[in-house]
């Protein structure tokens, strides 16, 4: 009995070291595998940009496609539809997104749009890039920022915010997520974000730019995270989106312990009802968050139904906007949130988002991203440290990762 003492702390120490050993063999691993992504990317040779025109892949005859096709749509409900729906996209929102696509959207208003900036294509390494490029107004200092969308959206998004960021004196790089809009779908299997985020920072010393500012949403998010961990010299500041602390087992750590001393944790009210009830929290990240599994390991089983029926976008695609784009309240049925996402989103933004997903048949090739994810750069998100570089998030009310 009088040894128990010593066996007790022997073990306590073993276990420390056996825990400090594998954090250091995981810290190598980690180490090993960006080492291996940037002695890659210096593989890469630099190849010539061309200037692109978008309208060349929007044409009319496709779009019309997709209008034809869906004024002979079936999906009105073949039973009675419950008022609160819980089998995903109702058929009411289907419906609706149709008859705007049908009956008032302008397609030619998406080729104006995005012909008011300057596209370019390039190769770097496996992965066929496209990109707008606005260099910033000459009355001011211009700083170069990187602007970096996710799933499922395409470079549409920044059509409002580059003028507003070149007038502030920025030059603005967006470019295209590979498999998403005018950039090509990879034609080789492991282009996970993280191999985007080499190609990405490429790009960028390929213009000129040394140091420039990233901003990201969604697996831009991610990307620009993840260029910043690489190359931290490069990086002026860091601007996020998606709240990607709440990733590996630290933040589950803090979630458990903040249920039962929320003040150790959560310094406003707000904070400690983003998270609590847990069984609230569980619930909203089953329902919102199904899309991310399906997609992280069958993405093509659902891709075809895209990439042939406009239906099948207008549900999977276009539910997936409004649906992140609001409140998601119990107290209001599917489409009165649903609505409330439209209202936030805008419909013709959704539309128009839809119709480059249509025109350039990428929905198959872009889901894949989530695949590669999981396959190949989840242990490093979740084992990731930010440098010392400045870094801002927006945090916005509907996010389903707050």
């Amino acid at each position: 009995m009088v040894g128990c003492p010593f066996i007790v702390g022997g073990l306590i120490l073993l276990i420390i070291f056996l825990v400090c050993l594998a954090k250091r063999n995981k810290s190598h691993k980690l180490q090993s595998q960006i080492n291996a992504l940037k002695d890659k990317a210096n593989s890469w040779e630099e190849t010539e940009i061309l200037a692109f025109d978008p309208a060349s892949q929007l044409n009319e005859s496709e779009f019309k496609e997709m209008t034809d096709r869906l004024k002979k749509r079936i999906v009105v409900p073949h039973f009675n539809e419950p008022e609160k729906s819980p089998y995903g996209t109702p058929a009411t929102f289907v419906n609706e997104v149709a008859d705007h696509l049908t009956e008032s959207f302008d397609f030619s208003m998406v080729k104006d749009v995005l012909g008011r900036f300057k596209h370019f294509k390039t190769v770097v390494g496996d992965i066929h890039l496209h990109f707008i490029h606005v260099v910033g107004n000459e009355l001011h200092a211009s700083t170069p920022i990187i602007l970096l969308h996710g799933w499922p959206s395409t470079i549409w998004e920044f059509h409002q915010s580059i003028p507003l960021l070149r007038h502030q004196g920025y030059t603005v790089v967006a470019p295209s997520l590979p498999g998403h809009g005018f950039s090509d779908p990879p034609t080789v299997a492991g282009v996970s974000p993280a191999v985007i985020a080499c190609a990405y920072h490429k790009l960028m010393l390929q213009l000129g730019y040394k140091r420039f500012v990233i901003s990201g949403g969604d697996f831009g998010s991610l990307i620009g995270n993840l260029m910043t961990f690489m190359f931290p010299e490069s990086v002026i500041g860091l601007h996020n989106t998606l709240n990607l602390a709440q990733m590996g087992w630290r933040p589950l750590l803090q979630t458990l312990v903040g249920s039962v001393l929320p003040s150790l944790v959560y310094t406003t009210e707000q904070e400690h009802k983003s998270v609590h009830p847990l069984s609230e929290l569980k619930d909203r990240m089953y329902k919102g968050m199904a899309y991310f599994h399906v997609q992280s390991v069958i993405p093509d089983s659902y891709g075809y139904g895209m990439v042939d029926s406009p239906v099948g976008l207008i549900g999977w695609i276009g539910f997936t906007y409004a649906n992140a784009s609001c409140s998601r309240d119990s107290s209001k049925t599917p489409m009165e949130n649903l609505r409330e996402g439209i209202r936030n989103f805008g419909i013709d933004n959704i539309c128009a988002n839809l119709a480059i997903f249509w025109a350039t048949r990428c929905a198959q090739a872009s889901m894949r991203i989530y695949y590669e994810f999981h396959a190949n750069d989840r242990e490093l998100l979740e084992n990731l440290s930010i440098p010392e570089v400045p870094v801002a998030m927006s945090n916005f009310p509907s996010s389903l990762m707050r």
